[in-house]
C-alpha cells in the first residue's frame, strides 16, 4: 500500500476516536483528509466548517417507484468525522467525502429512513459472542468501552492497534462481507487513489473500522484495482435532496432505536468535554452525570438519601474495579443505580422512575442548529416567506389561531396550515373545527409554535418539491401510491388534498376513492370514509371545492355501501363496535345530506329492522339498530320500553344498552318507563350476575353526560339517592384513598397529593 496513505478506523460518535484523529492529523500534517461521507455532498463540504451547533446531519433523500427513501449521516461534536473534516478545513488542505452516495445504494425495498453511520455489521458479527466471552463483557458497547473509551491515557499507537485488531476479527473472511459494503469500499478505494494522484504529501483516510481492513486490502495492490463506480446522474422525478439538517441527541441515542453507535450520547459528550477542554479537566464524567441525575430525581420528587447515594457510589466504584475500568463508566453508573436505588419489584417492560431519570440525563438534550450562512433548499425559503406573509410565523410561545373560512385570506391561511400538516411539519396543530350549519359558518382553530424539530423537518420536506404547493402535491401523490383496500385512508387523503388546496392531486384521487369504497369489506373503514366525505360535502362552498371532487356522489356511494355491509341479509353481521359506529355514521349522513342527495330512508330502516330481528347479531348491534329507529321516529315507544326484557341475560344487557344509548341517548331522558324496565331486570339478578354484567353496564351508561346520569339516577332511585353515607364506610374510603396517594407519591406520579 502507498506509504502516503494513513488509514484510520473509527467508531462513529466515539470521543476517543475523535481525540485520536486530531492527534493523527497534527502528527502527519496531511495534504488531504478523506472521510467516509456521501460523495454527492462534496460540493458543499465547506459548509461543515461554518459555525453550526452540533449535532447536525447530512440528509440525503430520493424517490424510488413513487416512494421516498432517506438516509442520515449524523455528526455530533465528538464524532471523529466531524473533527477530521473541520480540522482539515481549518488547515486549508483537501477535504473529501468519499463514500458511495445514498442515491446509488437505495432501491424500492430500502427502508423509508436509514442511518449510514452505522455499526450494524460489528454488532451482528458471528465472531462477536466469542470475543465477548474472552473479554468478560455483555455486548459490543461494553467491549468498545473497555478496549477504547475508558482509558484517558490511551496512546495513538495503542488505539490503532486495538481498533484494527477488533474490527479485523469482527469483519471476518472477505466472502462474508455484504454486497453493499463491498461496493462502498471499492468506491472509497477509487477516491483514495484519485486523491493520491492529485496531491503531494500524506493522505489521512477516516472510515468506520469495519471498512478499514477492506480498504487496506483494496489499496494493497494498485495493479489489481477494481474500476471505480461512477456517481449516478440525476434522474427526472427522483426529487433528490442532499442538505445539512439539525439533529438531536434524542435521535442519536442507540437506546431510542438509533442504529449507529453509542448509547447515551449525553454521557459521551461529558467524556469529550472532560478530556478536551480546560473547564472539564478536573471533572470525571460519571461524577457530573450522577450530580445531574440526582438533581433530576429531586425535580421529579424522587429524593435520594445520603445513605442511598453512598451505596450507589460504592456499588459503581466496585463494579468499575471488577470490570477493569480506570474510572467509573457509563455502565457502572447505570448498574449502580439499579443496585442501590431501584428497590421495587416491577413487571417486565416497566421502566423504574429512577432509571428513567438516569437515561434521560445520560441521553442529553442537545439540539443542533445550522449556521445562518448554511445553504438551505428553495422549499425552506418559500415556506418562510409564506408563513411571514400570512402572519403564521411560529414563535417560542404557543399561540392560538382561529380562522373563519368564509373570509378569503383566512381560507388561504387554512390551506397553508393543512399543507404543513400533510408534510408532517411539527409546530402546526389543528385544535378544533367549529361548524354552524344554520349559517354555513366553518371555523378552524389551530395552535402554532416554534417546535424544536421544525428546521430539520422542513429540510427533509424539501425532498417533495421546491415550493410548499409542490411539496404538498408530491407528498400526497406518494401517499396515494400506498393506498390499498382502505377506503377510509383514501377519503382522508382526498380530504387533506382539498383542505390544502391541492386540487390537481384531488382529481385523480376521486376515482380511486370510489373504487375503494365499492370494494372495501370493512364497515368501520367505509364509515370513516363517509365521515370525511360528509365534511367535504357540507362545506364545499366554503372550502371553494364545489364540484371539484364530486364529494356528493362519493358520499352517496359510501352510504349505499354502509347499508350493504350492515344488512344481515347480505352475509355475516359486522363486528359489534364497528357496526354500532357505522350505524351512527349512516344516520348522520342521512340527516345531514339525505335530502340533498336523495338518499334512501326506507332502505336504511329496512336494514335496521332486519338487524334488530336477527337473533344471530351481537346485542350491541341490535341495540344500535333499535336506537337508530327511535331517532328516525320509526319505532313504537312501548316496544322500546319492552326491549330490556329481550336482553335480560347478564351477558347481553350491557352491550345492548351500549348500542341503544350510543344512538338514542335522549331515550333515557324522555322515557322513564325504559329506565324502570332496566331497573326491574337488574334487581331481579343475583349478585354474581350483576358483577358479571357490571363492566358492560358501565360502558353503556358512559355514553351519558354527568347531568344525564344524575337525572336517570333520580328517576330510578328518587329520594333514596339522597341518603347519607355510613360514617364508617366513609372513613374506610378515606383510608383507602390515602394509601393510594402514598403509592402514587412513591413513584413520582403527578397529582398524588
Amino acid at each position: 500500500m502507498n506509504p502516503r496513505v494513513h488509514l484510520f478506523g473509527v467508531r462513529h460518535h466515539s470521543p476517543q476516536a475523535a481525540r485520536m484523529v486530531l492527534r493523527l492529523i497534527e502528527e502527519v500534517a496531511p495534504a488531504a483528509v478523506l472521510v467516509e461521507g456521501p460523495a454527492d455532498f462534496q460540493a458543499q463540504v465547506g459548509e461543515l466548517g461554518l459555525d453550526h451547533r452540533a449535532p447536525v446531519a447530512i440528509y440525503s433523500s430520493v424517490a424510488r417507484d413513487g416512494q421516498r427513501r432517506a438516509a442520515y449521516y449524523p455528526l455530533c461534536e465528538y464524532s471523529p468525522e466531524w473533527q477530521a473534516i473541520r480540522a482539515g478545513l481549518r488547515a486549508g488542505v483537501v477535504v473529501g467525502l468519499i463514500d458511495l452516495p445514498w442515491v446509488a445504494l437505495v432501491d424500492a425495498e430500502a427502508p423509508e429512513e436509514r442511518n449510514l453511520y452505522g455499526d450494524q455489521e460489528l454488532h451482528r458479527s458471528p465472531a462477536l459472542p466469542a470475543l465477548l466471552e474472552r473479554l468478560g463483557v455483555d455486548g459490543f458497547d461494553d467491549a468498545w468501552d473497555l478496549l477504547v473509551e475508558v482509558d484517558p491515557d490511551l496512546t495513538l499507537a495503542d488505539y490503532r492497534a486495538r481498533v484494527d485488531a477488533l474490527c479485523r476479527e469482527l469483519r471476518g473472511p472477505e466472502e462474508h462481507v455484504g454486497v453493499e459494503d463491498a461496493r462502498r469500499e471499492r468506491f472509497m478505494a477509487a477516491q483514495v487513489r484519485r486523491t493520491l494522484a492529485t496531491v503531494d504529501g500524506p493522505v489521512v483516510v477516516v472510515t468506520g473500522g469495519f471498512h478499514t481492513e477492506g480498504l487496506r486490502r483494496l489499496l494493497h495492490d494498485d495493479a489489481q484495482a477494481a474500476p471505480a463506480e461512477a456517481l449516478p446522474e440525476p434522474r427526472a422525478g427522483d426529487g433528490r435532496v442532499v442538505a445539512l439538517t439539525p439533529y438531536s441527541y434524542a435521535a442519536l441515542d442507540a437506546l431510542t432505536g438509533y442504529a449507529a453507535g453509542m448509547p447515551n450520547p449525553g454521557f459521551y459528550d461529558l467524556v469529550w468535554r472532560a478530556r478536551t477542554t480546560d473547564a472539564g479537566a478536573d471533572e470525571r464524567p460519571a461524577d457530573v452525570a450522577l450530580a445531574r441525575i440526582v438533581a433530576r430525581l429531586r425535580e421529579l420528587d424522587q429524593p435520594v438519601s445520603p445513605a442511598d447515594l453512598i451505596g450507589l457510589r460504592v456499588t459503581a466504584e466496585g463494579l468499575a474495579a471488577l470490570r477493569g475500568h480506570a474510572e467509573v463508566w457509563r455502565r457502572d453508573l447505570v448498574d449502580g443505580i439499579r443496585g442501590a436505588l431501584v428497590k421495587d419489584e416491577l413487571e417486565a417492560g416497566i421502566v423504574h422512575p429512577m432509571l428513567a431519570a438516569c437515561f434521560e440525563v445520560l441521553r442529553g438534550d442537545a439540539l443542533g442548529r445550522l449556521a445562518d450562512e448554511a445553504r438551505r433548499p428553495p422549499f425552506v425559503t418559500d415556506l418562510e416567506e409564506r408563513l411571514r406573509a400570512l402572519d403564521l410565523e411560529p414563535a417560542a410561545q404557543r399561540r392560538g389561531v382561529t380562522l373563519d373560512l368564509r373570509i378569503p385570506r383566512e381560507l388561504e391561511r387554512s390551506r397553508l396550515l393543512h399543507g404543513l400538516a400533510v408534510l408532517a411539519l411539527p409546530g402546526f396543530e389543528a385544535a378544533d373545527v367549529v361548524a354552524r350549519p344554520q349559517d354555513g359558518a366553518l371555523q378552524e382553530r389551530w395552535t402554532v409554535w416554534r417546535a424544536v424539530g421544525l428546521p430539520g423537518a422542513a429540510i427533509e420536506a424539501a425532498a417533495y418539491g421546491a415550493s410548499v404547493p409542490a411539496a404538498v402535491a408530491g407528498r400526497l401523490l406518494e401517499l396515494a401510491g400506498r393506498l390499498a383496500h382502505d377506503a377510509a385512508g383514501a377519503a382522508r387523503l382526498l380530504q387533506d388534498a382539498l383542505l390544502a388546496g391541492a386540487g390537481d392531486v384531488a382529481g385523480p384521487l376521486v376515482a380511486r376513492v370510489g373504487e375503494l369504497i365499492g370494494a372495501d369489506p370493512d364497515v368501520a373503514s367505509v364509515g370513516d370514509a363517509a365521515a370525511s366525505l360528509l365534511h367535504l360535502f357540507r362545506y364545499e362552498s366554503v372550502l371553494g371545492t364545489a364540484g371539484d371532487a364530486g364529494a356528493g356522489a362519493l358520499l352517496a356511494a359510501a352510504y349505499e355501501r354502509l347499508l350493504w355491509l350492515l344488512d344481515p341479509g347480505g352475509g355475516a353481521a359486522p363486528a359489534e363496535d364497528a357496526g354500532v359506529e357505522a350505524i351512527a355514521q349512516a344516520i348522520e349522513v342521512l340527516e345531514r345530506a339525505g335530502d340533498a342527495l336523495g338518499l334512501g330512508r326506507e332502505e336504511l330502516l329496512g336494514v335496521l329492522e332486519r338487524l334488530d330481528a336477527d337473533d344471530a347479531a351481537a346485542p350491541g348491534l341490535r341495540g344500535a339498530a333499535l336506537g337508530a329507529r327511535w331517532v328516525l321516529d320509526a319505532v313504537d315507544p312501548e316496544a322500546l320500553d319492552a326491549a330490556p326484557l329481550r336482553f335480560a341475560d347478564p351477558a347481553a344487557l350491557g352491550d345492548f344498552l351500549y348500542g341503544l344509548l350510543r344512538l338514542a341517548r335522549e331515550a333515557a331522558q324522555r322515557r322513564p318507563e325504559l329506565l324502570h324496565a332496566i331497573d326491574r331486570v337488574l334487581v331481579g339478578w343475583e349478585p354474581a350476575a350483576f358483577l358479571e354484567a357490571l363492566p358492560a353496564l358501565r360502558r353503556a351508561f358512559g355514553a351519558l353526560a354527568p347531568r344525564e346520569k344524575d337525572r336517570a339516577a333520580r328517576i330510578v332511585l328518587g329520594e333514596a339517592l339522597e341518603r347519607v353515607a355510613d360514617p364508617a364506610e366513609a372513613e374506610a374510603l378515606a383510608r383507602l384513598e390515602a394509601s393510594l396517594a402514598g403509592v402514587l407519591s412513591r413513584f413520582g406520579l403527578r397529582g398524588a397529593a
